[in-house]
């Protein structure tokens, strides 16, 4: 099956600056998400200490976020392609908001697992809504674009979340921090409310579709084997940051580097920073050659790469790490491609539906790998899983570790069998038209 024909009854988004101000805005809120996702990861030894989690026990618990944040985007979707994105966003951001706040309230496993599910099912809206309402307030060439600059404003959320919380982790504890994060919440929700409308006013009004019909829009995005390859992909592409940035990546670099938490969380940002580079870069590249299946294949095989050199290296002084944090980010960045390839590969009518079975996936993979990989750190370790300073040996990383580049080249697998969405031909003719036009303007 190529790419979906566009129809005739659907009217592109005009741009301009109110499209812009209302992708900001929601974009605010899959940032703040993304930053209650990865914050954890400075806080590993205070919520084990606090909960009296082992680190499977506390894989599981963080992992409840993207076990109901990947189910829920096969109503997400759908709630999106009927209802307004407004209706739907403004009760996620203020759960999420809730979630965080509700965190620091017990001494409890439980206690931390509600607020993990309050957190994911709110947040399980931000990157769709934001993704849907560039599918509605913008021209469709602009999507693998929006796609990337979005997901950079994400990777902006886990930067804060490594390197800004671990700082206000130590000066403050970790329940005050997450306290005001949650009032932070509350006034993206705010802004959510009175800057987004509820259906842009290029589009007709119209009733809801009924829920049977939407339902069945479900179900073809699903039964499509192109959703799939292009959700496997994704997903494996993401399982780096789900590992290393939003949990285990501070005290694994501790354990090879000896250095502090702060120290070492500022490393793991610059994973985000080649996300946050590589992102917007790689959407722009794929509109350029027109080519989403060649981008993602590459991604796989340098994620292979990159991510073997982690089973490398017992030792290494910080910059080295920066270096290879950054590489990491980098090759792994075109992960967003995946989410318009999924687009792409289905009716235009399903936008919503297809980026959010996609991102079903990645988030399930997500959770599943750092439960996985708490689980092999615990076997690697054995019975020796602490040393005297209550951290595991960089030997016991190194082996949980693999799991990365097999993953990885099972996403490149699927690249492979991936077809390309781009209609070659329509996309060289709208490059020769836009040309053209560019020519008589300047003539």
């Amino acid at each position: 099956m190529g790419a979906i024909a566009e129809t005739d009854s659907h009217v592109e988004g005009p741009g301009g600056f109110r499209a812009w101000m209302i992708w900001g805005v929601a974009s605010l809120f899959y940032l703040y998400e993304f930053f209650v996702r990865v914050a954890p990861s400075v806080m590993e030894p205070e919520l084990q200490a606090s909960f009296g989690l082992t680190a499977g026990a506390l894989g599981g618990v963080l992992g409840i976020y993207f076990y109901i944040y990947a189910p829920m985007q096969l109503f997400v979707g759908p709630a999106l392609d009927r209802f307004s994105a407004k209706t739907i966003l403004v009760p996620a951001c203020f759960l999420c908001a809730v979630g965080c706040i509700f965190v620091m309230s017990g001494h409890q496993s439980y206690t931390l697992g509600l607020a993990r599910l309050c957190q994911g099912f709110g947040s399980s809206f931000a990157f769709v809504g934001t993704m849907y309402l560039a599918t509605q307030w913008f021209p469709r060439r602009r999507l693998a674009l929006l796609s990337g600059l979005t997901t950079s404003l994400g990777m902006l959320g886990a930067i804060v979340g490594n390197a800004g919380i671990a700082a206000a982790v130590s000066d403050f504890g970790w329940r005050i921090t997450m306290k005001d994060a949650g009032y932070f919440g509350l006034f993206v929700m705010v802004l959510i409310l009175f800057i987004i409308p509820h259906r842009p006013p290029h589009k007709q009004t119209k009733a809801p579709e009924k829920l049977s019909k939407m339902l069945l829009g479900l179900k073809k995005v699903l039964l499509n084997p192109q959703t799939w390859l292009a959700g496997v992909v994704t997903s494996t592409l993401y399982l780096p940051l789900s590992v290393i940035g939003a949990l285990w990546g501070v005290q694994y670099i501790m354990a090879l580097t000896g250095e502090t938490k702060v120290e070492a969380s500022g490393a793991v940002s610059m994973l985000y920073v080649g996300w946050l580079v590589g992102s917007p870069f790689a959407g722009w590249l794929s509109e350029h050659i027109g080519h989403r299946r060649l981008l993602l294949a590459a991604s796989s095989l340098l994620t292979v790469g990159g991510t073997s050199l982690l089973l490398l290296f017992k030792s290494m002084d910080l910059w080295g790490v920066y270096v290879l944090m950054l590489l990491i980010g980098l090759v792994s960045s075109p992960q967003v491609i995946g989410f318009v390839a999924a687009v792409e590969h289905n009716e235009r009518k399903f936008s919503g539906t297809s980026i959010a079975v996609t991102n079903m996936m990645v988030m399930l993979l997500g959770g599943l790998g750092m439960a996985l990989f708490g689980g092999l750190l615990d076997w690697s370790a054995g019975s020796e899983a602490l040393g005297d300073d209550g951290h595991y040996s960089i030997n016991a990383y190194r082996r949980a570790m693999a799991m990365l580049p097999v993953c990885a080249a099972i996403g490149g697998l699927a690249a492979w069998l991936l077809q390309e969405s781009i209609d070659q031909e329509a996309h060289q003719k709208a490059k020769e038209e836009a040309a053209q036009k560019k020519a008589e303007a300047a003539g």
